[in-house]
């Protein structure tokens, strides 16, 4: 019994070194990052000895400060002062060094088919405080090096009592405007590891109000993507289909007033959109 007891503890010992050993990939440091080009930018946070591996070929990792004289938050100063971040790129067995900075050049790089641009260098300097080094973080706006002009998706037309349709993942509108038959939005949303699906629906139905009014619902697919990174991007959905019914279903050939909603069903902000045709 003494030897059976024995033996377990050995072997739970080294079940916990083993276990000690590994990292998991969603641990600190070990992020990653896939990028389309249908992004127009992608926010990434990195702390003091972290990486991120972009496009699963290229490693990305923030390794320190060489200098830093940014004029504290709580101090009058005639100039903005200058961090200087130092960042190292491994990819296709070569190691590259860069240098970002907050305020001088260069602030940003391009590599391969992305570019790296410092957003911002923290924390901010004190006057009563010494920032250690590896209490420094920075946050990075990654994007495509070449960007390819976006696609217009048609708007759908659906009956009022129909909404199940739409995917109500979040979705961030920051702006929205109309150029003849093209309606664009920017958008946020978490993500990085899959592609994500918007979508524009209409009722077909109306408000017959003067002028008339349409309901807009805008869908948003995340693909179950667990990924943190902060992506922004523009969708443009071209509205002829939603003219066309106007014109033939109501003989409505002027205008009309788009109600816009967001995928959880709440209007936007400015949730109103003058249609003219």
């Amino acid at each position: 019994m003494k030897y059976i007891y024995r033996f377990a503890l050995l072997l739970l010992g080294f079940v916990i070194l083993y276990c000690s050993q590994k990292t998991e990939p969603t641990s600190p440091g070990h992020q990653g990052l896939i990028l389309s080009r249908n992004f127009d930018s992608v926010t990434v946070h990195l702390n003091y000895g972290e990486e991120i591996l972009i496009n699963d070929y290229a490693e990305l990792r923030f390794y320190g400060v060489a200098s830093d004289s940014r004029c504290p938050i709580d101090a009058i100063c005639v100039w903005a002062g200058n961090g200087e971040v130092k960042m190292t790129l491994n990819a296709q067995r070569q190691k590259n060094n860069f240098t970002l900075n907050t305020l001088l050049e260069p602030r940003k790089f391009t590599f391969d088919d992305f570019t790296v641009e410092l957003k911002a260098l923290n924390p901010l300097p004190r006057t009563n405080r010494q920032i250690k080094p590896d209490e420094y973080s920075v946050d990075l706006i990654i994007k495509p090096a070449s960007s390819v002009g976006s696609t217009t998706s048609p708007i759908k037309l659906i009956n009022g009592n129909n909404t199940d349709i739409v995917k109500r993942d979040m979705l961030s509108v920051n702006a929205a405007s109309i150029n003849k038959d093209e309606i664009k939005f920017n958008v946020s949303y978490s993500g990085g590891c899959k592609e994500h699906s918007i979508e524009l629906y209409a009722f077909k139905e109306i408000q017959k109000t003067n002028p008339a009014q349409v309901t807009l619902l805008l869908s948003h697919n995340a693909n179950n993507d667990m990924c943190e990174a902060y992506l922004t991007k523009t969708v443009s959905f071209n509205l002829s289909n939603l003219k066309s019914h106007l014109k033939s279903t109501y003989n409505i050939s002027d205008q009309v007033l788009l109600i816009i909603h967001d995928p959880s069903g709440r209007p936007l902000n400015n949730p109103v959109i003058v249609y003219n045709f």
